[in-house]
């Protein structure tokens, strides 16, 4: 049976504080996918064009401006987590506030040869805890396996603070007979790979970022990405793959993002590989627990808290942000009232800080409801430099779980000069 979806995008209008609309496009305004499962045979027109967190002292009394007067004192802490986020994670830090926590119940697969049912304990929680994994992005690979899995493959060296996702895993390590020939990953240096899989919905097959397999001849191969040889962070399941001789993996890998020169990248993609979307994907044996989901049921949440420090004292302030839509289907948002909630009303948000406007980030994305953005964990360093977060929240995915998988692929860009130097800030 044939699925056709469609996704549709319009010009996008902004509204400035004075009446000027201006309209553009920023993203592909039209693909059309249709997809037997059974040849696997895809056909694709696109058309394109260009954990918790503390709350600060703020009041919000202008209803046009989020206002924040004697902003806390950043503490040791504060700075140590900036530093982290900026130096090691691409400028963003990635966090499902809604299921971020999925337990140890394992996800199942049929294994060929397996007595019994056939079914293993196939993708095992290293932690009860979805996981950030940033590093050097090796290679990237696409997959056309069993029924509907199409993966998007992403082998990753883990940097220093995330390589504790393959040293912890490998007292795992193991072959038998019944697993796979292909087990753990490495690059051309010897150096163990993590990967990070996800299957995304096929409307988004071909994308400018993680193309599928092209013909070539009659062979097919995958492209050569621009995104290889530099750093990416995934976020998701960090699980160990029996199959693989337990190797370890970020599976599915829900949101993916990267830092450009002059902005930020960031996805949420519900996994439609249908393996880990059903309770009965899991072994739920002896367990009760009736408020547990599976790892890719929808609806699924992304938090994109993007770092920004800003000295009040600089000219040509306030410094700006451009939040552009680049890819989306099945975005919910505004069925969480929480999740839906901006820092001000409209659709240009402004942080001033001790009567000083210091940034105005500005949503240019098609419906103004597909997205909440707010200032979070405001503080003063002791040089009187502004630090804190952009944070972005969206929703994806709709009830059919075999048809309304959602994405949305973001791009932010940002006029807060890069002058990020080799050494951390002081923690004092």
């Amino acid at each position: 049976m044939k699925k056709t979806k469609t996704l549709k995008s319009y010009p996008i209008f902004l509204c400035l504080s004075f009446v000027i609309l201006v309209s553009f496009s920023i993203a592909p305004v039209q693909a059309q996918v249709n997809r037997d499962h059974r040849t696997k045979k895809v056909t694709t027109r696109d058309h394109r064009t260009k954990s918790p967190q503390k709350n600060p002292v703020a009041v919000d009394d202008s209803k046009n401006n989020f206002l924040v007067n004697n902003p806390p004192r950043s503490t040791r802490e504060d700075i140590a987590k900036w530093n982290k986020i900026v130096y090691k994670m691409q400028g963003i830090e990635g966090f499902d506030p809604v299921r971020n926590n999925i337990g140890t119940r394992p996800a199942e697969k049929k294994i060929k040869d397996l007595p019994g049912t056939g079914y293993k304990n196939n993708w095992l929680p290293l932690s009860t805890r979805k996981q950030v994994c940033c590093g050097k992005l090796e290679n990237f690979k696409t997959y056309d396996g069993t029924g509907d899995e199409m993966d998007w493959n992403l082998f990753i060296l883990p940097n220093d603070d995330f390589s504790f996702l393959i040293t912890e895993t490998l007292p795992y390590k193991e072959e038998t007979l019944l697993m796979s020939s292909s087990g753990w990953h490495k690059n051309k240096r010897g150096q163990y790979l993590l990967e990070g899989e996800v299957t995304p919905d096929q409307s988004l097959y071909q994308n400018v970022f993680f193309p599928f397999k092209k013909k070539k001849g009659k062979k097919s191969q995958d492209p050569v990405i621009g995104l290889e040889g530099k750093e990416i962070c995934l976020y998701g399941p960090w699980v160990r793959e029996w199959l693989h001789h337990h190797r370890p993996e970020i599976h599915p890998s829900e949101m993916i993002w990267w830092k450009e020169a002059k902005g930020y990248y960031m996805m949420l993609i519900q996994d439609d590989s249908n393996r880990f979307d059903s309770k009965g994907d899991f072994d739920l044996d002896g367990i009760g627990d009736n408020k547990w989901k599976p790892w890719a049921a929808p609806p699924l949440t992304a938090q994109f808290k993007i770092a920004f420090e800003i000295k009040p004292t600089i000219a040509n302030l306030p410094y700006k942000m451009d939040i552009r839509e680049v890819y989306k289907r099945f975005v919910v948002t505004k069925e969480d009232g929480a999740a839906l909630a901006d820092a001000d009303n409209g659709t240009s948000h402004a942080l001033v800080v001790n009567n000083k406007k210091l940034l105005v980030v500005n949503e240019q994305q098609e419906n103004d409801k597909d997205l909440g953005v707010k200032f979070v964990e405001i503080t003063k360093r002791a040089d009187g430099t502004i630090q804190g977060y952009v944070q972005i929240t969206t929703k994806v995915g709709g009830p059919d779980l075999g048809g309304d998988e959602g994405y949305h692929i973001l791009y932010v860009a940002s006029g807060i000069p890069n002058k990020i130097s080799e050494r951390a800030n002081k923690i004092d």
